[in-house]
């Protein structure tokens, strides 16, 4: 017995131990502030007028992506997914991503001094029509089912003052645009328009003969201006270098927008109990 282990140790100890090949190497780590960001820009103004957020993106994050989506819900659903980075958005879709756990607001926008952010309802100079409670039977267009300045606030202010809109209001659309609806109103397609009282002073700014076109009937009250959302779970470092970064763009006059400064969620999560 004891010369089979010891012919046993012998063979082992003569075997050859197999040596380690090399390794595969690992794919390399990519940091999320090396990736590139994917940037969602909402139709707050229609593809004519929008080039200053396309132009903004693209010179503040020039590897970034920049997508384009027609409607905020579109927008919202991307963010959901964890699909873009940054999102420019209206208060109440802000508000809704920062409500839903997706969505962080960095940075709001700030209004030129010469405009506010506040929903206006316009009819056309040449109308009868004096307050809401004329828009009865009237085609209207609305910009967005989930725009603040743009839908929410005159459907609120109409239902707030005892009226269905569904009832009340004649056919409506949504133009997915502020300008749009402008212009659908200009053009006769519409009694009445609900858009965003920054966006529509930018248009007669940059347009002289607009306001002798249009007659404003309804003005909100002032809310948080639209922010800039990332998704939720962006790196702390990124979100500082996204903030400073936003705070040395300058300006979008086209939008009524003169910089950008710090915000939280607490000021929009605020808003959206008026809600």
């Amino acid at each position: 017995m004891t010369r089979i282990w010891l012919l046993v140790f012998l063979l082992l100890g003569c075997a050859r131990i197999p040596e380690a090949g090399p390794l595969a190497p690992l794919p390399p780590i990519r940091l999320e502030e090396e990736a590139t960001l994917r940037i969602a820009v909402a139709g707050i103004l229609s593809p004519k007028r929008s080039y200053p957020y396309w132009t903004l993106a693209h010179t503040l994050w020039p590897q970034a992506t920049v997508l384009g989506r027609r409607g905020y819900g579109e927008v919202l659903d991307l963010l959901h997914k964890g699909q873009v980075d940054i999102a420019f958005l209206c208060t109440f879709a802000a508000a809704k991503a920062v409500a839903e756990g997706y969505g962080e607001v960095i940075a709001r926008s700030v209004p030129a001094s010469w405009t506010r952010y506040r929903g206006v309802v316009i009819v056309p100079a040449t109308s009868d029509r004096q307050s809401l409670e004329d828009l009865a039977g009237a085609t209207m267009a609305f910009v967005d089912p989930l725009s603040n300045t743009g839908y929410l606030r005159p459907i609120r202010e109409l239902k707030g003052r005892g009226y269905r809109p569904e009832i009340f209001l004649g056919k409506i659309l949504f133009t997915y645009a502020h300008d749009r609806a402008v212009e659908a109103m200009i053009q006769g397609l519409v009694e009445a328009a609900a858009v965003d009282g920054m966006v529509l002073d930018a248009m007669i700014r940059k347009d002289a003969g607009l306001k002798e076109k249009i007659r404003v009937i309804w003005e909100g009250p002032e809310d948080p201006p639209p922010p800039v959302v990332v998704r939720k779970g962006v790196a702390p470092e990124l979100k500082r270098e996204i903030l400073k970064r936003l705070e040395e763009a300058g300006q979008l006059p086209e939008a009524g927008i003169a910089g950008f400064a710090p915000a939280s969620d607490a000021e929009y999560r605020r808003f959206l109990l008026g809600f």
